[in-house]
């Protein structure tokens, strides 16, 4: 490895542009080939594998390769499809769902999965006394959930093994989530004998799952080696050998190894800005790319019971005081200026909504009097942001826009294993760099987890603003079980604007996700409610070294060789 690392920024040392066109194609195969090892990095670690504690977006990756749930979405889809589960029945009153599991359905381990291991899971999940799931309030609405949560009952009365291949889960309400939220990867189910063998910590570092892939490597912050699981019910659907995700890797290295053909696939989180444009340049990598407006909204967290955030006013100010088109600008077009919760792909989003944040330095400067702060507040607070370039640059430019209105943030970086840590402890963090990526398409993903009262918990608390307010609560409990669907947007959209009144977060943006792959990469589309799943790619195996394809490519045309454009012709 470190040769080739070494190789890599030799040879793009060497000239401007050694590589105008992809260095590497495929044999050209038209229908999926199986074979080969999908190569892919991120410039942030993994902390966890366990699916019932994998909360940000990085851990997401692994997870959903190792743990199916009982049901998912298809490819390209957000329709919810039969996954571990061959079919369902839902009862008249929507509070009873009655699933039956597939009978190939196995762990990597080779042992079947039960009705057992879906109710063990779940208790697993919900067990507050036993580890502090981010996830655990997505459940809610299971009969019993209280009761057990709280240790009054020792078994969840809402899940009930009917026999090895039926499970039931019973509702206190109705609840038009519920298959949405049997698809996240908190209810994906674990094998409780390997579960307690190792303990819940060493669970998450050698997970068995009942996913398409198995781990069988994993060296801390540099890689993470996955091989097809062949257990799996699906496996003569998975085209790939395994999967070589690396951790901790800075993003224009990720791009200089992109280049040189060691990486496969390039997300969105590893193309820096000049990255980018330097693609727009090149109309053979333009090709490429993939492009797709991603549900996901980046914002900046204020504490709400930390000084000066406990002041809504302050709070106020500093959602008014961010310029956020000049961070969209500064993005190139990767990222679209927001003052709003919902992503426009969400129902409830409102693209004038007459409440939503906006640069005004006025407003701001009269918020900072009303907080009784004219001239500013001279004590610094920490603005925490996560390692990287990017992130870097984004909190200084925040740090600039709120030092215009009297407002002193000194910026503290840290490791994403950290950084989650503290931003779910109370107390700890008094503004930082937040967000949320939506878990599956409904308003309620974005604004329960993060702003009901009910995500406040000692640790690994989802409110990470720790905001609460009855109002909304109640809003957003009416909202959830809300039958009527144009009645439960109108009242989405009524808790928006409560949270955009007490502003807890200051909304910054949304992404448009540039992603690039190589020629010999097939099957492989931005999925619209999974990042970065790889699951379903192929490669185009063996690939060859494009120079040598086009020279005989060229030979073969003889003359007409002359009409091909100078980039398809061009030496990488």
């Amino acid at each position: 490895m470190r040769w080739t690392l070494a190789a890599s920024a030799l040879a793009l040392a060497g000239c401007r542009d050694p590589y105008p066109s992809p260095a590497w194609t495929g044999a050209g195969a038209a229908t999926p080939r199986r074979g080969g090892v999908l190569r892919f990095a991120y410039d942030a670690d993994v902390n966890t594998a366990d699916p019932a504690l994998a909360q940000d977006t990085v851990a997401a990756i692994p997870t959903r390769l190792l743990f199916d749930t009982l049901v998912g979405y298809g490819p390209g889809s957000t329709e919810v499809v039969p996954d571990l589960a061959e079919r369902w029945e839902i009862s008249e009153d929507g509070r009873r769902y009655t699933f039956h599991l597939r009978a190939d359905a196995r762990f990597s381990n080779g042992r079947a999965l039960t009705a057992d291991d879906v109710r063990y899971s779940l208790e697993r999940l919900l067990d507050a006394r036993r580890i502090a799931s981010p996830g655990a309030e997505n459940y809610r609405l299971l009969e019993g959930f209280d009761d057990y949560r709280s240790g009054r009952a020792r078994a969840l009365a809402g899940v009930q093994a009917l026999d090895p291949r039926t499970v039931v889960f019973r509702l206190a309400q109705r609840d038009p989530t519920f298959l949405h939220t049997l698809a996240m990867r908190f209810a994906a189910p674990v094998p409780r004998e390997v579960v307690e063998a190792l303990g819940d910590a060493r669970f998450g570092q050698e997970p068995v799952g009942t996913g398409p892939f198995v781990l069988v490597r994993w060296e801390k912050s540099t890689r993470m080696e996955f091989a097809r699981n062949p257990y799996h019910h699906g496996a003569s659907a998975v085209h790939l050998d395994g999967v070589l995700f690396e951790l901790s890797v800075p993003p224009h290295l990720q791009f200089m190894r992109f280049l040189a053909g060691d990486l496969d696939y390039l997300s969105n989180y590893g193309l820096a800005t000049a990255d980018w444009l330097w693609l727009r340049r090149n109309p053979a990598w333009l090709a490429q790319t993939h492009r797709a407006e991603v549900p996901l909204i980046g914002a900046f967290m204020m504490n709400t019971r930390m000084a000066p955030f406990d002041n809504v006013h302050v709070r106020r100010a500093a959602a008014a005081a961010i310029d956020r088109e000049a961070i969209a600008r500064m993005r190139n077009g990767r990222i679209r200026a927001a003052g709003s919760l919902y992503p426009s792909t969400i129902a409830g989003y409102r693209a004038h909504n007459p409440h939503a944040q906006r640069f005004d330095l006025a407003q701001a400067r009269r918020e900072m009097a009303l907080a009784g702060h004219p001239d500013g507040i001279a004590e610094p607070f920490d603005l925490w942001t996560t390692s990287g370039e990017s992130a870097s640059l984004l909190a200084q430019l925040i740090q600039a826009d709120l030092r215009r209105v009297g407002l002193q943030a000194r910026i503290r970086q840290a490791a994403l294993s950290v950084y989650y840590t503290a931003l779910g402890s109370p107390g700890e963090v008094p503004m930082a760099f937040d967000g949320w990526q939506m878990d599956f398409p409904d308003p309620s993903n974005f604004i329960e987890p993060n702003f009901h009262s009910r995500g406040i918990h000692p640790e690994n608390s989802s409110n990470h603003a720790f905001y609460a307010s009855a109002e909304l609560d109640a809003t957003l409990d009416a909202a959830h079980s809300e039958r009527d669907p144009r009645r439960r947007v109108a009242l989405y959209e009524q808790a928006e604007d409560i949270v955009l009144r007490d502003a807890p977060w200051a909304f910054v943006y949304t992404p448009v996700a540039v992603s690039v792959t190589q020629p010999y990469l097939r099957g492989w589309v931005p999925h619209p409610v999974w990042n970065d799943w790889v699951g379903d790619a192929w490669l185009a195996l063996p690939r060859r070294r494009a120079a040598v394809a086009r020279a005989r490519d060229l030979r073969a045309l003889g003359p007409l060789a002359a009409l091909r454009r100078p980039w398809e012709a061009a030496q990488p």
